[in-house]
């Protein structure tokens, strides 16, 4: 869908100053400049900027291809546009017993260099994957002896407990099927296949032989663009095709001009800040629900996000099925009430901090603005950027009083949003509880119930329930203070059209693309 920019306000102040200072770096950033598009083929050749590397090394087990993207490779399982869980590779899938589930491979499925997919390969494709990323067989709930074929085409899956949501929860690119033992690997399933891998860039020609038939364009190269004015500019000169994630501040720039154009979506990501409930002052309730009444979410998606987001009501995008965000209690913005609750709270005077990734410009200038409303109620506050490396540690260390946090899932099920961020057990809290008995915004033993029980329902309307108490109590208790839910911003030369968006953008179809 293009964005409708008269809804949009022009960004002032501190938010916009930073582009003209970006731009007269464009000069001394090495290594990222794109390439011209190729024009042969009948012109139906493409490149696509992305603001990260598609030829990552920590992607070692697919041989540097990073699936996201790419559509190299296909995991058995598929975030619908619904974020249900859709077949993928596998046609079917049932649960056996409380533990065991059994997937049907599609019959038919080759991979690129002719070989016909079968159990063993997605045996094998999720112990690599496991080998690469000890964490990953915690997530899903299996062990590494938990994949088995159990004939050519059927596979089982033996998780740990319950986990209702399993299907969902591998509809993700870390479970993209790959032929492990190809000659020439990085072979997938997916309607492109791999031309050449170079660093920061990945050129893909079509699958010809493709279940679905073969896609549009004659080639796709993706090429990691890392400066976002550098792939603002790089779109509007012609030097690509497609821009990933556009910097808000420039969609104006690049929707006002004829030969480009905008699509932006909201994704079921949400930013918010997560409020210490273990750390002086910020224990008290009054006072955290002063935070919540002095913050304008609408005016803030205005000006910070330039227009291009919705007004928070609660900690999960309402993109999610079980989000609650139209049953929601909102705060104001009354900042007269604010400063009236925070004179019966325990306040004296003390200076909160605000933690933000000192990369993230939106979350620096979302943290001046909530400064400035804090300020007017009579809260000091310090802003306090850490470095990239540093910041989830510092956050899980309970440093802060207020930390700027997006959360969002990148497959079908987004169970494990709310227990990382609320669960005492959650990856959030975990270290704190496990050493105290406390953690950062984990509300306690009420909430945990509530998650655990949602975990194990077996419908959407089950988990609304649940996570939806899940949802009221940490809003009315001030445990967080929802800012916005996110839009992403693609940019493309006015003459591409046929690309298909996803609420996940990672999902994004380029099967169609066409000029």
């Amino acid at each position: 869908m293009k964005q409708n920019p008269s809804r949009r306000t022009v960004l002032t102040g501190s938010v916009g100053g930073g582009i003209g200072m970006l731009a007269g770096c464009i000069g001394d950033i090495g290594g990222n400049e794109p390439e011209a598009p190729d024009g042969g083929d009948g012109d139906q050749s493409f490149v696509i900027g992305l603001h990260s590397d598609p030829a990552d090394d920590q992607w070692a087990v697919y041989e540097n291809v990073v699936p996201y993207f790419t559509q190299v490779f296909e995991p058995l399982v598929a975030p619908g546009d619904n974020l249900e869980p859709v077949p993928l590779l596998a046609s079917d899938w049932e649960v056996l017993y409380e533990t065991t589930w059994a997937f049907d491979l599609r019959d038919g499925v080759m991979f690129h260099d002719g070989t016909e997919l079968t159990a063993d390969h997605v045996v094998e494709s999720f112990d690599a994957a496991f080998d690469h990323w000890e964490w990953l067989p915690g997530w899903i709930g299996v062990e590494r002896d938990g994949v088995i074929a159990t004939d050519g085409s059927t596979v089982e899956f033996e998780t740990t407990e319950p986990f209702p949501t399993f299907p969902g929860t591998i509809s993700h690119h870390y479970f993209g099927i790959e032929h492990v033992d190809a000659d020439e690997p990085p072979v997938g399933t997916g309607p492109f296949q791999v031309e050449e891998v170079d660093p920061g860039k990945v050129q893909l020609v079509p699958n010809e032989d493709y279940r679905d038939g073969s896609p549009t364009p004659a080639s796709l190269t993706f090429q990691h663009v890392a400066d976002p004015t550098t792939r603002v500019l790089s779109l509007e000169d012609g030097e690509i095709d497609v821009a990933h994630d556009v910097p808000k501040e420039q969609a104006n720039s690049v929707e006002g001009r004829s030969e480009t154009e905008i699509e932006s979506v909201l994704r079921n990501h949400a930013g918010l800040a997560a409020v210490n409930l273990y750390k002086e002052p910020t224990t008290d309730e009054r006072l955290r629900q002063a935070l919540n009444w002095a913050v304008d979410q609408e005016q803030l998606v205005e000006t910070v996000l330039d227009g291009f987001g919705e007004p928070a009501r609660g900690p999960f995008s309402k993109q999610i099925p079980w989000a609650i965000h139209d049953e929601l209690p909102t705060y104001g913005p009354d900042r007269d009430r604010a400063r009236e609750l925070v004179a019966e709270s325990s306040y004296d005077g003390e200076t909160l901090s605000i933690l933000v990734d000192s990369d993230d410009a939106d979350d620096r200038t979302t943290a001046e603005v909530l400064q400035q409303w804090y300020d007017e109620i009579g809260v000091d506050v310090e802003i306090v950027q850490v470095d990239p490396a540093a910041w989830y540690d510092t956050f899980t260390d309970g440093e802060a009083h207020l930390t700027l946090v997006g959360f969002g899932s990148n497959s079908a099920s987004a169970d494990y949003l709310v227990r990382a961020m609320f669960h005492s057990m959650g990856s959030d809290n975990r270290q704190l509880y496990q050493a105290d008995g406390t953690g950062v915004y984990n509300p306690g033993e009420e909430v945990d119930e509530l998650i655990e029980s949602g975990y194990r329902a077996e419908s959407v309307g089950e988990k609304r329930e649940y996570y939806g108490e899940v949802q009221q109590l940490v809003v009315e208790t001030g445990a967080i203070v929802p800012l916005y839910y996110d839009e992403y911003v693609l940019g493309h030369r006015s003459e591409v059209e046929g690309i298909e968006t996803h609420t996940i953008d990672k999902f994004i179809d380029w099967t169609d693309m066409t000029r």
